[in-house]
């Protein structure tokens, strides 16, 4: 009884599945899923058959430019050639606003300001004295005066190290007195490989310092000068043909 009864009902849903797209039992599932589609049906006994040469036809074929859409109507031509892009603006050179002139000796340093006093630059030029770097020192900052250091030699000797001396009370720079010198270097690589070889002895509070000769050399830097002043300079600076004209940080 149960088989018949699956056999039946097995054959009525079959025959729906069959029917239903084919509209045996009204609309059509995609016809009713999509009711535009009826709308859209075109109608016959509206359209009319045009000649070639009909007025109403070419006035409908002018018009249709004008619908076009805007981004069509402004499309230019798949054939047109590329437009060259414009060529850029020459970019005129700047002069730096700070001109630096010299290494000179104390002579040379009078003669080249009495010459450059004449372009009256005021503020603008400034007299500079630099040291050459001679030597670097290596050494641990005073700290507590003179038992300070005392403090520092005893933790030196208990670890090992005895190559060092106290930087005395008549020392010229008065912030490296009662430090502890560890030695000089004529390199700063050399003083820092020095230095991590104290640190891995247990030496962690060394430190670099350069050392720089007593006579020195004088620079003169000038700011924001105008073309008529830098031509004016560059005739000046060829009375010192030893001497360099650079760029410098303002």
């Amino acid at each position: 009884m149960k088989l018949k009864l699956f056999f039946w009902l097995l054959l009525v849903g079959n025959v729906i599945l069959f029917g239903l797209p084919r509209g045996y039992f009204g609309a059509s599932a995609t016809e009713r899923r999509e009711p535009q589609r009826l709308a859209e049906q075109l109608h016959p006994e509206l359209l009319s058959v045009l000649p070639a040469n009909s007025e109403k036809l070419a006035s409908q074929l002018r018009a249709q430019p004008a619908a076009a859409s805007p981004a069509v109507a402004n499309a230019a031509p798949a054939s047109a050639a590329p437009t060259a892009a414009p060529a850029p603006a020459p970019v005129a050179a700047v002069a730096p606003s700070c001109t630096e002139v010299g290494n000179f000796s104390v002579a040379d340093a009078r003669r080249f300001s009495e010459q450059v006093a004449s372009l009256n630059l005021g503020d603008k030029l400034v007299q500079k004295l630099t040291q050459d770097v001679t030597s670097h020192m290596v050494y641990i900052p005073p700290q507590d005066g003179r038992e300070g250091a005392d403090r520092r030699v005893a933790e030196l000797r208990r670890l090992g190290i005895g190559d060092f001396y106290v930087i005395p009370d008549s020392f010229p720079n008065p912030a490296l007195r009662s430090g502890v010198s560890l030695g000089i270097f004529r390199t700063e690589d050399a003083a820092k490989a020095y230095v991590s070889q104290l640190i891995s002895r247990g030496v962690r509070s060394a430190r670099i310092i350069a050392r720089r000769s007593g006579a020195g050399k004088q620079v003169f830097q000038l700011h924001d000068l105008s073309p008529e002043a830098r031509s004016a300079l560059d005739q000046i600076k060829s009375a010192f043909p030893d001497q360099e004209i650079r760029a410098c940080s303002a």
